[in-house]
């Protein structure tokens, strides 16, 4: 589901992260269980298969939005547009698979780190 954030999201992800992203996919032959279990382990990200081939899970060790490492948003609602970069990403690797990203908990909701959970439909 978009939401305000997305068009923020696209434009945050689509020239670096997406890139980065499908390099990796790529590698490990499209297989999402490799990517979460294993490939996305490492450099301030972690993953985790919560059943395979269907959820997982992402996590992040510091906040990665660049409004909020500035300074200029402390709202936890911009975690939103983490949400809706992740969904813009799976939704480029896979389009014809349905994805949903829910917030587990963020840093900028006092969490010590920043973890989704992906649900492939």
């Amino acid at each position: 589901m978009k939401d305000k954030y997305y068009e923020q999201a696209v434009t945050c992800v689509k020239d670096t992260v997406l890139p980065a992203q499908i390099k990796l996919y790529k590698s490990c032959g499209g297989n999402l269980d490799k990517i979460y279990g294993e490939a996305m382990n490492g450099n301030g990200y972690f993953g985790k298969v919560v059943k395979a081939g269907h959820i997982y899970e992402l996590g992040y060790e510091k906040c990665t939005c660049p409004k909020v490492q500035s300074g200029q948003v402390t709202d936890p609602n911009q975690c939103n547009c983490s949400r809706q970069s992740i969904l813009y990403v799976l939704n480029c690797l896979e389009p014809n698979s349905t994805f949903e990203v829910e917030i587990l908990e963020t840093i900028l909701r006092g969490a010590e780190h920043c973890r989704f959970q992906i649900t492939k439909n």
